[in-house]
């Protein structure tokens, strides 16, 4: 689409938000833009791998899923089904040019950058169409793609969705001092072009978003003026779930955790508080990919399961095997993994770094990550007052049933119709 031949924006309604938006893979189960959908302000949403029935990407995955099952159902779960599909503007070729390109990068975050540009190309030849906000994920979409857009006399956001990159890495950097050879391949280093790659996106922007005040403050504290930054707490998208009952459950403690098993999601606190609990006493897993040096965790082969990557499909099932939640992350946006476990109705023992909803004393406990001991006490605590753990699970899935979709919608609607209010 050449973007001279579009409607010019002052043509449509402009008392309205209509919102483009770069979405990139499955990012939180596209409840962006879906969110947006539903409060009658998407415009269209670009993004490159998108699955509907009985398209090309779809035959596409299942003919991968043949000889790389888990492959392809990744490529499948690239889908929205309530998502109208008119809305979407996706480019197969563009997903299939990334995915074989940018493992060739020495690094990541020089892939990240040629993905985001390369993206941003594409969208600059699809326009606008009669948009006039465009919305995307901090980091993810170029910040020169945000200047065509104001160019064009859009309004510009972005969702930060995790601290900035200085505290990010500053707070790698104190983990890989405290454990020495743990670090499997978690970039400790700031990257000048990523750095600055940051920051010309926050110029590029009217008004960011980000998900907690935790990143807030990381922002504030890096030179971004507060009255820019709007939190929107992000939704907990299954309030459905099949939640399991717990009341009548006896045996060992079960402790959980999902996500990276690497140093920024504090695994080796949650492995050290494993470590120094009575053998036998709970039973400790940890869900995911294992990006630390899987030498170091031979030591706690006997008290720590490592079941692996699963699909996010298979989540919800360890989840329901889980009596506790513990995410002793140190830096994150805020993470889904802990909504998902609030909504089944467990109890989460977490870090202010983690960016949650939980209170503590409420939905569970908050500690310092580094807080080993006040880690082992609150599990010990839970596991001799059963009845505290199950009120302080009801109390977090009551919590979390409170971010559903209709509330971020209208947070969304509130953004965009004062952003929209304020072009030029």
């Amino acid at each position: 689409m050449d973007p001279d031949c579009e409607p010019a924006v002052d043509d449509v309604n402009v008392d309205r938000p209509r919102v483009a938006m770069v979405q990139d893979g499955t990012r939180r189960r596209y409840m962006v833009p879906l969110a947006l959908q539903r409060a009658g302000i998407l415009e269209r949403v670009y993004t490159d791998w998108f699955v509907t029935p009985g398209s090309l990407e779809e035959k596409l995955a299942a003919l991968v899923g043949q000889f790389r099952p888990r492959l392809g159902q990744r490529m499948q779960e690239r889908a929205c089904p309530e998502l109208d599909r008119r809305r979407v503007v996706r480019n197969a070729l563009l997903a299939l040019r990334l995915h074989w390109k940018m493992p060739r990068f020495a690094k990541p975050e020089d892939s990240y950058i040629w993905a985001a540009r390369q993206t941003a190309s594409w969208i600059g030849r699809e326009g606008f169409a009669n948009a006039n906000v465009l919305y995307g994920f901090i980091r993810n979409a170029a910040p020169s793609l945000y200047q065509a857009a104001r160019d064009r006399g859009l309004a510009t956001s972005g969702d930060q969705i995790i601290a900035p990159l200085e505290i990010e890495v500053e707070e790698m950097k104190r983990q890989v001092q405290r454990w020495p050879g743990w670090n499997g391949g978690e970039s400790t280093e700031l990257h000048p072009a990523y750095h600055q790659w940051e920051r010309d996106t926050w110029a590029a922007l009217d008004q960011i978003t980000c998900m907690s005040e935790y990143v807030r403050d990381g922002l504030v504290s890096v030179g971004v003026p507060a009255e820019r930054i709007t939190v929107i707490p992000y939704p907990w998208m299954d309030q459905a779930a099949n939640i399991a009952p717990r009341e009548n459950r006896s045996g060992p403690l079960v402790v959980g955790f999902v996500g990276a098993i690497g140093l920024r999601k504090g695994a080796p606190y949650f492995l050290e508080v494993a470590r120094q609990m009575a053998p036998g006493r709970m039973r400790f897993v940890m869900v995911g990919d294992v990006l630390l040096d899987r030498n170091k965790l031979a030591a706690y082969g006997d008290r720590v399961e490592f079941p692996g990557a699963v699909p996010r499909s298979s989540v919800a099932d360890w989840l329901r095997q889980f009596d506790v939640f513990f995410f002793p992350s140190t830096c994150e946006g805020s993470a889904g993994a802990v909504m998902e476990a609030m909504g089944n109705s467990l109890p989460v023992l977490t870090t202010v770094n983690a960016g949650s909803p939980v209170r503590d004393g409420i939905e569970g406990f908050i500690r310092r990550y580094d807080d080993v001991e006040g880690f082992r006490q609150a599990l010990l605590q839970l596991d001799d007052d059963r009845d505290l753990l199950l009120r302080l699970g009801a109390a977090a899935r009551a919590r979390v049933l409170s971010y559903d979709l209709a509330a971020y919608q209208a947070d969304l609607l509130r953004f965009f119709t004062r952003l929209a209010g304020q072009r030029p």
